[in-house]
């Protein structure tokens, strides 16, 4: 619940230079009970590793911490993910122990507000062993609402080359439950009001809950099963449009040449909710 107070905490919005803002953990280790509830609601084996999705949940809390700092301009509420990029080094056992360093500085005047990068990195005995970079949008007022309708900033294929991509693949149809965002929400610690019901998700504009963003990659990175398993892995998602809850979507994953495989969830109506690619290989980021 605590959670759920500082991410529904009322403060005035105001536009400003995000500065630098940052926290550090010198010993953080998976709880069991969490690991668990992640692996059932996203569907991951228990094999003694963590998925690779998981330490951006071991590090929620500490996301809070920071995005709720007195210096951090913007409201939690109404930040929108758009992007998402995870770097593994090698896999981690479900018992490792970790040291966290998370932290947000500067932002960029998009087309639909400001973009605002929050890096997560962890090391195992010094050495690191995982990163991730969310990138988060507040919209301005005067922004272009229609961001949903259009490709995110930084996309790079438009809707046509993505239907050739995926033209050969075998599409999965997946049954999304209505209960799928409080179940996430007990699993990941992130319990924003937009998606446990539709009773707290239409005050902010949604006509029923929505699915978290970290769900359906965590809900794709299982199916994807074995290649998801390699020791160093690059995930890169991107956020379309949400995923309203209950929904019936469509699963689809296509080989690459060169290696890696792309992803993308989408609507029976063919309308995008998430794309994104899983690449063997991480360079450390800089």
């Amino acid at each position: 619940m605590e959670l759920l107070r500082a991410a529904v905490a009322l403060r005035p919005a105001r536009h400003g230079e995000v500065p630098r803002l940052e926290v550090r953990v010198r010993h953080l280790s998976p709880d069991p009970r969490q690991l668990a509830r992640y692996r059932e609601v996203c569907d991951f084996p228990a094999d003694g590793y963590l998925p690779l999705t998981f330490p951006q949940v071991m590090a929620t809390s500490l996301h809070l911490s920071v995005l709720n700092r007195p210096e951090f301009p913007y409201r939690l509420l109404g930040m929108i993910h758009v992007r998402n990029q995870i770097r593994q080094y090698r896999r981690l056992a479900e018992n490792a122990s970790l040291s966290v360093h998370v932290w947000v500085e500067g932002q960029r005047e998009v087309r639909q507000g400001i973009e605002v990068d929050l890096h997560t990195r962890m090391e195992q005995d010094g050495v690191p062993v995982w990163s991730a970079v969310t990138t988060m949008l507040r919209r301005l007022r005067g922004a272009d609402k229609r961001r949903h309708e259009e490709r995110p900033a930084g996309a790079t294929s438009t809707a046509t080359e993505e239907d050739v991509l995926f033209a050969h693949s075998r599409p999965a149809r997946w049954s999304v439950s209505e209960d799928t965002g409080r179940r996430y929400a007990r699993a990941s610690g992130d319990y924003n009001p937009i998606h446990l019901n539709a009773l707290t998700a239409i005050p902010f504009g949604f006509p029923r809950a929505i699915a978290h963003g970290m769900w359906t990659v965590g809900r794709c990175v299982a199916e994807m099963g074995e290649a998801a398993e390699a020791s160093a892995l690059t995930l890169s998602s991107e956020f379309r449009r949400p995923l309203l809850l209950p929904s019936r979507v469509v699963f689809q994953t296509t080989a690459l040449k060169g290696g890696g495989v792309a992803y993308r969830v989408k609507s029976e109506d063919g309308q995008p909710h998430v794309i994104g690619r899983l690449s063997p290989g991480a360079e450390a980021e800089s």
